[in-house]
Parts: structure tokens; C-alpha cells; sequence
């Protein structure tokens, strides 16, 4: 398969220095290869030559080789440039432990109901009053 699309390839390649341009009319607002009444041939620009390709080329090994210079002034601008600043604390803030609040002697604490497992409604009101 590879061989198949490397000789099409060739093939056209070879073929393009005899394909002509095909004339281009213009016909109010629109364009087509067709002529119309009224309108008028739009010359198109020829193929590029092979000097052309050539100082094409040439122009863009120049601005990959400048493109490399920029990349390298960049890289060493970013090295030698100050480290960028922190904003708020650097160090973490320091915890103060709450010291537990113990019950005063003679008072002892209330036990607190323990609560049942299951779900029990309760209407409001219907406790013992204290």
C-alpha cells in the first residue's frame, strides 16, 4: 500500500509543471470557470518557481534559527530572574491548644439520657414539665 501511494505521489509531482491554470470569470457577485454575459477574466497568479521554493525555504531555516535564539534569551532571562514573592505568612501559624474545661470540685455532671436506637416521635408538650 505504501509503495501504491509513493508512486502516486511521484506521479503527480511530475505531473504538475504541465498543469495550466484554469481561467476564472467573474459574473456580478459570484465567480466560476464558465463565462458568462457581462462578465469579465480574473487572471491567476502562476505557480511558483523553484527559486521561489528555494528562498522560501532559506526563510524558514532563518526564522527557526532566530525563533531558537529567542527560546535560549528567554530561558535565561527566566533563570536569572527574582523569584516571585509569597503573599500572606511563609510559616505556619503556630496552634494554641484549648485547654478542656474540667468540672469544678464538689459539682458533678449530669448524666445525659442515653438516646434509644430506633426512631421515636414525641409531640411537643407532652413531656414531664420541670
Amino acid at each position: 500500500m505504501t509503495n501504491r501511494n509513493t508512486l502516486l505521489c511521484t506521479l503527480l509531482l511530475a505531473a504538475s509543471p504541465w498543469a495550466t491554470a484554469q481561467a476564472v470569470w467573474r459574473c456580478g457577485s459570484s465567480y466560476g470557470q464558465q463565462p458568462c454575459e457581462g462578465g469579465t477574466a480574473i487572471a491567476t497568479p502562476a505557480a511558483p518557481s523553484a527559486a521561489d521554493a528555494s528562498r522560501a525555504a532559506g526563510a524558514a531555516k532563518a526564522d527557526a534559527k532566530r525563533a531558537d535564539e529567542m527560546q535560549k534569551t528567554r530561558l535565561a532571562q527566566e533563570k536569572n530572574a527574582p523569584k516571585a514573592g509569597a503573599f500572606g505568612p511563609v510559616d505556619k501559624p503556630e496552634v494554641k491548644k484549648v485547654a478542656e474545661k474540667k468540672p469544678e470540685a464538689g459539682k458533678k455532671k449530669k448524666a445525659k439520657p442515653e438516646k434509644p436506637g430506633d426512631f421515636t416521635a414525641v409531640v411537643p408538650g407532652s413531656g414531664k414539665k420541670k
